[in-house]
């Protein structure tokens, strides 16, 4: 049973695009002798679809990409797995339902919705989603399988102290005889979430004595990153498969032989932040429709280390660094922000601040009358800045990227 791990990068709302995607690597499953391929959760419309899922013309377009995707791959000796979205057809509730959906030969021969639906920390999925009353192993390639959505395979009662939902989908469904557990996900990035994932699957295929082939989605939407890191488990929850963190990937593997090929490059916490917030920034970039970016340089570490994050997302001549010194602002710094633009081989620019800030004092000076100076006239110096950026931004076409860091957005 030679299976694909299709690990892809998904843009929310791009159903064309996210279809293209699927058939160019499902053709690439099937060249390699794959049987079939495995998608993660909701590609066709990408993660997270949020208020997209409230335009009923969203379901008409879903509906042509998998035409298409059908249409494609009917052809291909192969069978594929992928998330998608339906309109709910109960007459109360939500709107739309949450699947994993079975494709085979321009068909769909089996779709399992989701039933437990997170609304904590970044989810809120309970806003859009209705969720499934029952579920039902299903029939692939001679092998009864538990094919679950994410949140659905993440409730072991034995692994967590306090679960969150009563009920445990991957248990009722290897109670109805179920040998094998395949669950696509759009599990977004902290640390240690990898190391996480892999401690619950373990758990899982050691308790249920069943492999796990676990798919989740890479890439950055709007501030959700996803790293990947997917993988295949034997019985004994020992990793048999890996696909590669922060990139798009291609897997292959035999869950019934217990062998695989392993991509995986997990790197030290610390690095792998550094890798995610470069995948999130290069992402936001690109899928926002920019090529460029350009950000005010102060010479601090906050400036410093985006402009470096910058010039590895979208390389350095996509990026501007823009000095902007005014009367509160060292030379030293001014050439620690130049000494960096030259080190990185980004453009650097310096528009000095001094005399707007000037003639906004002596706009403001009237209405501020005889009260101190205080953190007013600095913080004018921030606002002078942006909007200097946002006008260069304006011009030039260019993102700007902005250099706060928590303790200040707080």
């Amino acid at each position: 049973m030679r299976i694909a791990i299709g690990q892809i990068n998904t843009t929310v709302g791009d159903l064309a695009g996210n279809a293209d995607l699927m058939i160019r690597v499902a053709r690439q499953a099937a060249q390699g002798g794959a049987r079939l391929v495995i998608f993660p959760e909701l590609a066709v419309v990408g993660y997270p679809p949020r208020d997209l899922l409230e335009k009923p013309s969203l379901y008409e377009q879903v509906l042509e990409a998998e035409q298409r995707l059908a249409a494609e791959t009917a052809a291909l000796d192969l069978i594929l797995i992928y998330g998608t979205v339906r309109p709910s057809e109960a007459s109360t509730g939500k709107r739309a339902v949450n699947i994993a959906a079975v494709l085979e030969r321009g068909r769909i021969i089996f779709h399992q919705t989701k039933m437990l639906l997170p609304t904590y920390d970044v989810f809120d999925e309970g806003r859009y989603f209705l969720a499934a009353e029952k579920q039902e192993v299903c029939r692939l390639l001679g092998m009864d399988v538990a094919l679950t959505v994410c949140e659905d395979a993440w409730n072991d009662k034995q692994f967590w102290e306090r679960r969150l939902y009563a009920r445990d989908p991957v248990e009722e469904l290897v109670n109805a005889g179920a040998r094998l557990l395949i669950t696509i996900n759009a599990s977004p990035f902290h640390m240690g979430k990898r190391e996480l994932r892999r401690q619950i699957f373990a758990a899982t295929a050691r308790r249920h004595s069943i492999p796990v082939i676990y798919v989740n989605q890479v890439g950055g939407n709007d501030q959700l990153v996803f790293d990947g890191s997917s993988f295949a488990m034997n019985a004994a929850g020992e990793v048999i498969a890996s696909a590669a963190s922060f990139a798009e990937d291609l897997v292959f593997l035999d869950p019934v032989a217990g062998q695989g090929e392993l991509h995986e490059n997990f790197s030290e916490p610390c690095e792998s932040v550094y890798e995610g917030l470069v995948l999130g920034t290069r992402d936001y970039i690109g899928k926002c429709g920019f090529r460029r970016v350009l950000l005010g340089m102060s010479g601090g570490i906050d400036s410093s280390l985006v402009a470096v994050l910058a010039a590895d997302a979208v390389g350095p001549e996509n990026v501007t660094g823009v000095a902007m010194p005014g009367p509160y602002s060292s030379e030293s710094s001014l050439h620690d922000a130049r000494a960096l633009a030259l080190k990185l081989g980004i453009r650097f620019e310096v528009a000095p601040i001094n005399g707007v800030y000037e003639t906004f004092l002596a706009a403001l000076d009237p209405l501020f009358g005889n009260l101190p100076r205080d953190v007013t006239e600095e913080n004018l110096q921030a606002r002078i800045r942006g909007v200097i950026l946002m006008s260069l931004s304006n011009k030039w076409g260019a993102l700007v990227l902005t250099t706060g860091n928590k303790s200040e957005l707080a």
